[in-house]
This record gives C-alpha cells, structure tokens and sequence, in this order.
C-alpha cells in the first residue's frame, strides 16, 4: 500500500499551489464571504470557548485549538476581521472537573453572549437545558446524541456539531467493513472500546442501539457489550479488555476515544501479540496527530513502524495530507510563520481556523440582517441588536464551508449535526515523526459522503419535504 514521507507532505503543502494570491481585502481569493454591508469597525467579537485544556486525557487536542483561534484571529484581525470588527478569545479550563462546567458557563456568561463553543460530549449533555433556556447556541466539533437531540433523540435542542455524529461514524465506518471483504473477510465481527467514567458521554457515544442496527444490516456482526477503559489506563490494563472481545470473536476494533486512547488500545493489541490478525479503527479523534505522537513510543515487533500505523477512522474534512486544498495550504503556512511545533498541528489547529472563518461568514450575514429588517445604518447599533436567537438563526441556514475544508449545513434547522465524512488509513514511512500522519483516504472512493443516520432525523426531513 502506498506510504507517503511524512516530512515531505509538510513540504508540498507549501510548495503547491501558492494560497498567497490576494483580493483588495488581504484575504486569498478562495476565501468568498458574505459582502458587508454595515461597518463595525472599532467593536470586538468574544470567541468564547469553555471545556478542558489541562488534563492529560483532552489538552493534547484542546490546546492547539486555542493556538488556532490564535493563529486565526491574529490572521483575520490583521485582514479586517468581520466587517471591521475584530475578534479575541475568551475561554474557562475545566481541567477535566465536571464540576466545573457550571462555574465556568455562568462565568462566561455573566455578559450576553451570542455564540458558545464547547469540547465534550459530556459539557454538551450538562449544559443543554442551560443553553436552551438563556437562548445561547453553541458550536461543538462533534456531540452525542442526548446533547443534541436529547435523552429520548427527539428534541433538537440549541447545540449544532460541525463533524457528524460518533453514532453515525461508526456506522459509516461498518459500511466500508462490509465493502471490503478482502481486507475485513467475510464474516466480520466488531468489538468496541472507548472511555470510561468520567469520558464515558463520549467513550460510549458511538455505541447506540441505532449505530449497531446498522452494523448488523450491512453483515458487520457487533459484539454486545461493549468494553470501557480508564483514560489513565495502562496497555496491560486494556489488554484485558481486548483479550475479552477477541475470545467473543472479535477480527476488528473500534475505539471511541482521542489522544492516548486508541494508542493505549493498539500498544495491548502489540503486547499480547494480535497486530497481524486484528484489524483497528477509531473515531476521528484517533486520526490525529496527538495519537500518532504517542503511539511512536511503542513500535510493532513485525516492522518497526508505530503501533498506530495501519489504523482505519473517519475524517469529515480536508486533513495536512491533501496537499490540493488551498485551505490547508493557508492552515499550515500559518502554522509554519507562527512557529507551531508538530503537537500542534492537528485536528483542533484545524478546527480552530475554521470556527473562526465561520464566525466572520455569520456575523456578516447577522449584521447585514438587522441593517436590513431594523433599519439601522450605526455599527454600534447593529452590533448591539445581534443576540443568541438571531446567530442561531444564522447558524441554522448557514450553507458555507470555512477555508473550503468543512462544509457547514444544517438543513434549516433539521438537523443538529453536519453529515459529510469519509474513511481514512493513518499511515507511517518510518518510525520518525517529523509531522501530521498521512491520512490516506479508502471510503468513498471519491471526496466525501453523508454518513448513515443512525438517529433518524435526517429521514424525517426527507419525510416532511416529500
């Protein structure tokens, strides 16, 4: 299978094609967002964000989100921001206490807010009655079920993910097993793993009764119970849990956890000797660069490569390895001139730049909205009349795809999470991490497509359209 130099993709993402060609604005001329028609020059914009940033288990992917706000916000400030206002962030660090969630929403929101973004699965959970009685709506990069559809999936509340479902994912993930028999074999039985308490809203968010009708339907035998680790837990530790689904029948993993949790999973299926007759896959978290960091400390017997080599996840936007889109282009220059190291350069980087692209889109439509519907021609006025229930409103008919890396789509409302994904392979040369793992895309055969809806809703609105 072709294997690409890790080093040398870095390379090529700035030696193609240049993302330097500027309009009159400063900004590259893939970058089309909605024209201005009201000032807001002098006014500033709060990305407000509140989740974990300091524990072991999150700060591997949630630091370089704050570095890509960052990075972003100096990019955009410094190029007119959103019609002249510019942005900076705000943030709370749960440090992994969800005792603290609380504290930190109502500290966050002591003055209005207009938008929230959210980590975890678990904030989402706690925070969705809160969010939907003070009329916040909050952007999170993938969230379970009950946090955006509620404990019965029939109640879209006022949280919008921008990757699909870990449900769904899962299920998209059992579509390429059954595809491919010459990989999987014909008769393939899934074990599944993920965190624990207190990471269980998201460890298990994968697992659902949908998600599993799916797998069984296209010939993916799962396993019935599935199996929890700590996100402290050792290699020894989860090789018991790993030993438990193999002599259930296990012949494919799939880990719902991020950082060291897939590697954790990948070091025991090494250290009790399976490498060679399991197959593994994660939830897109597991493709980023946090785990393949890890994962170089243990390196397979078989090939000296790192455990995580050959593993199978989603990706539902442009990834460092697609050497062709301009936005990663414009995503990894700005890496390089702001002197990110490579622990950095990952999917929250990502999202961190595409939030705030986002943020300019929608203000510009806000503002141009209640220019029009109020009359109002002052950017201070304008300003002050964008709230909660308006940015939602924005958010729901948002049909726009930041950087051109992740198309943003919630059907008017309809739906509470984006649909696009596609399957990937990580993928090593050698054991010398010098980047971003190559992600090699292997389902759809082309681009990318809408993940089977394990919760429903998207059936629903067909329903209602016909």
């Amino acid at each position: 299978m072709r294997k690409i130099a890790i080093l040398s993709v870095l390379l090529m993402l700035l030696m193609a094609v240049p993302a330097t060609a500027q309009d009159e604005d400063g900004l590259p001329e893939f970058i089309e967002h909605t024209e201005c028609a009201v000032d807001l020059t002098g006014l500033e914009i709060p990305v407000v964000h509140l989740g974990d940033i300091s524990s072991a288990g999150y700060s591997p992917i949630t630091l370089p989100l704050v570095a890509g706000f960052e990075d972003a916000i100096n990019y955009y400030n410094a190029r007119g921001g959103a019609c002249g206002a510019t942005f900076f962030q705000e943030n709370f660090d749960t440090g992994g206490d969800p005792n603290r969630t609380s504290e930190g929403y109502a500290q966050l929101t002591s003055d209005s807010v207009d938008l929230l973004v959210l980590y975890s699965s678990a904030d989402s959970e706690l925070l969705r009655p809160t969010v939907a009685e003070d009329e916040v709506p909050v952007i999170i990069s993938a969230g379970s079920i009950p946090g955006l559809y509620g404990e019965n999936s029939d109640d879209p509340g006022w949280i919008y993910a921008t990757n699909p479902l870990y449900a769904d994912q899962f299920a998209m993930f059992c579509d390429y097993v059954a595809s491919a028999p010459d990989v999987f074999g014909e008769e393939p039985v899934l074990g599944y793993l993920g965190w624990g308490a207190p990471f269980a809203a998201f460890g298990l968010a994968a697992f659902t009764d949908g998600a599993v009708d799916h797998c069984e339907s296209v010939g993916v035998d799962v396993i019935d119970e599935p199996q929890t680790f700590s996100a402290l837990a050792t290699a020894t530790d989860v090789a018991v849990q790993v030993e438990a689904l193999i002599n259930e029948g296990a012949t494919v993993l799939y880990t719902n956890a991020l950082a060291s949790g897939p590697v954790r999973v990948a070091e025991a299926v090494e250290l009790i000797g399976f490498s060679d007759e399991l197959q593994m896959a994660a939830v897109n978290w597991g493709m980023d660069t946090s785990a393949a960091l890890l994962s170089a400390s243990v390196l397979r017997a078989s090939d000296g490569l790192p455990v995580m080599d050959g593993v199978y996840g989603s990706m539902p936007f442009f990834w460092y390895s697609d050497a062709d889109s301009e936005g990663i282009q414009l995503i990894t220059e700005q890496a390089m001139a702001n002197e990110r190291g490579i622990q950095s350069i990952n999917i929250s980087y990502i999202l961190g730049w595409t939030l705030v692209d986002q943020y300019v889109e929608m203000y510009a439509i806000a503002a141009n909205r209640v220019a029009e519907e109020q009359g109002l021609t002052d950017g201070a006025e304008v300003f002050a009349a964008i709230d909660g229930p308006l940015m939602r409103d924005v958010l729901e008919n948002l049909d726009y795809a930041p950087l051109g890396i992740l198309p943003i789509d919630f059907q008017n409302g309809a739906i509470r999470s984006v649909a696009g994904n596609r399957i990937v392979q990580m993928q090593f040369e050698s054991a010398e991490i010098t980047g971003p793992p190559v992600l090699v895309p292997l389902f759809p055969e082309e681009g990318f497509a809408d993940t089977p809806d394990t919760v429903g809703v998207r059936m629903e609105m067909m329903e209602e359209e016909e």
